[in-house]
């Protein structure tokens, strides 16, 4: 009896000991908790590496900062856009939204805070390197122009994300197929190979594509082909004898009988487009970033078309040793497609994309800008690039490793204006099944765009028009707000740039509206 009192009186013992223990704790954690200040960031950067090095960063900046805690949102990207819109507009939504698939657009832009006077700024992170007393905004590869929205005077965003497309290729495929591991480096070289594997499928019975895409990186290279065989077309189209030519001019050239769809250059585009259809599976449009590099993965395809972003995912998820390589023009010439070129097209500036911004209903608007800041710093910019494998977006930082690969080209010349927008584009596109396949062909692709196409170009332009006009009265009020607030503050030198700025674009964007109106006009009535 004793003994088993004895028992009991232990086993309450211990078990009150845990209750007081455990309690000790939660309330511990909760203190710490409510002492803490904890941003959001929210952002749809699922591949591998993107998570890890921002958290790596969030780290960094928690330590500088006791007391502040950083916490990722991941969302998928399938949900991204009701999911963003529906907080940011709600109230209910993180510090930090990653502004891209229409959340934060112009719609949305009175919910974000402006950074447009903050990166006129040095970003005082940089202390210390040689960008330190250099503006937040040229610390930037592209000068920060990716966030800038003309038609409101503002940047809402920065950004630590940047991508080009390479084409990747199974080192141990294309030896087993050619003998060789040197991937092709013109347009020639690359038919020429997929014959090659067309050839060693047929004699092995596996069946292997040339090069796998998808709906986003195969409208890449037809974009890249396209524009390179209208260079000389552009140089010939411009008025003012410099070169590049928008697509706008291209439109307007073609409405105003200019140059037609028999134009060599646009023959050739439609032909190079067909032959590179035959190289990647059939429906391959259809296809999403996770079905190219499954058939990759699964050696399914020698090649594979895709961005910078997903190199460190696709070295997780393949067993063999690739490399990568520019998607490669035809090679210049007197003759043929290369008769149509200039040369080799440039990679241009670096495409920086999906800026983080600051939802206004933000309770520490002013950390979120403070914690941007650091995240862009040339410091956390490298060491983020690392971790990630990723592009660095800062100055002064070079690509490690094997993403020395996908750093911009900026060789050879400016690429030729697109047919590839709007609901020309749109256009183009649901008539692409006709360029490959058993029947397919360019003249086919073309025969079917021909009655249609100048419809979709005025359009176009129309809407752009209208949009200019739209934008023009709708920044008056804050051409003339910006104004007031100047003769109150005559010697505010920010407010007297911004207010120079807008004025130099409205009167831009008006003589843009009235050149395309008259254009349009004219075509009308030559016809």
């Amino acid at each position: 009896m004793t003994r088993s009192f004895g028992f009991r009186s232990l086993a309450l013992l211990v078990f009150f000991g845990g209750f007081v223990v455990a309690t000790c704790r939660v309330v511990r954690q909760s203190v710490r908790n409510h002492a803490q200040v904890t941003l959001t960031l929210a952002h749809l950067q699922l591949e591998s590496g993107i998570r890890e090095g921002l958290e790596a960063v969030a780290r960094d900046y928690e330590a500088l900062h006791p007391g502040i805690r950083i916490r990722q949102m991941l969302i998928p990207e399938r949900i991204y856009t009701s999911w963003g819109r529906t907080q940011v507009v709600g109230g209910s939504g993180p510090d930090l939204v990653e502004m891209v698939h229409g959340v934060g657009g112009p719609t949305d832009q009175p919910l974000f805070r402006p950074l447009t006077d903050d990166i006129e700024e040095p970003n005082p992170y940089n202390a210390g390197t040689p960008l330190a007393h250099v503006a937040w905004r040229s610390t930037y590869v592209n000068g920060m122009d990716e966030p800038y929205l003309p038609f409101q005077f503002e940047r809402y965003s920065a950004s630590v994300f940047a991508t080009t497309t390479r084409i990747y290729y199974n080192l141990d495929l294309l030896r087993e197929i050619t003998g060789r591991t040197e991937p092709p480096h013109t347009f020639e070289d690359l038919l020429g190979l997929g014959e090659k594997v067309r050839a060693f499928s047929a004699r092995t019975g596996r069946d292997i594509v040339p090069l796998a895409g998808s709906r986003t990186t195969g409208s890449v290279i037809l974009d890249d082909l396209f524009r390179g065989q209208t260079q000389r077309l552009a140089a010939a189209l411009n008025p003012g004898g410099t070169f590049p030519v928008d697509t706008k001019e291209l439109f307007l050239g073609y409405l105003g009988g200019q140059w037609t769809l028999d134009h060599p250059g646009i023959r050739g585009a439609a032909e190079l487009m067909s032959l590179i259809c035959r190289e990647m599976p059939p429906g391959f449009l259809q296809f999403e970033r996770d079905d190219a590099l499954f058939y990759f993965a699964q050696g399914r395809a020698l090649m594979l078309l895709a961005s910078s972003q997903d190199a460190t995912g696709i070295r997780q998820q393949v067993s063999f040793p690739f490399g990568v390589f520019r998607d490669p023009s035809p090679q210049p010439g007197k003759s043929g497609f290369g008769a149509n070129l200039l040369g080799p097209s440039a990679d241009g500036v670096l495409n920086v994309y999906g800026g983080f911004g600051i939802v206004r209903s933000s309770p520490h608007p002013e950390l979120a800008l403070d914690f941007l800041r650091f995240l862009t710093s040339q410091a956390e910019d490298r060491k983020f690039a690392r971790l990630s494998g990723t592009l660095p977006v800062i100055v002064g930082i070079e690509p490690e490793g094997f993403m020395k690969h996908f750093a911009p080209d900026s060789r050879g010349y400016p690429p030729g204006p697109t047919l590839w927008l709007g609901s020309t584009g749109q256009l183009l596109v649901s008539r692409m099944h006709l360029l490959s396949g058993p029947d397919g062909s360019s003249a086919a692709f073309l025969d079917s765009v021909r009655p249609v196409l100048a419809g979709a170009m005025r359009a176009d332009l129309a809407d752009g028009v209208h949009r200019d006009w739209r934008e023009v009265a709708l920044n008056d009020s804050g051409i003339e707000a910006t104004h007031r607030l100047l003769r109150g503050e005559p010697q505010a030198s920010a407010l007297q740039r911004k207010f120079q700025a807008m004025v130099e674009a409205q009167n831009e964007q008006e003589a843009s509206a009235c050149y395309v109106e008259l254009k349009l006009r004219q075509a009308a009535l030559s016809h």
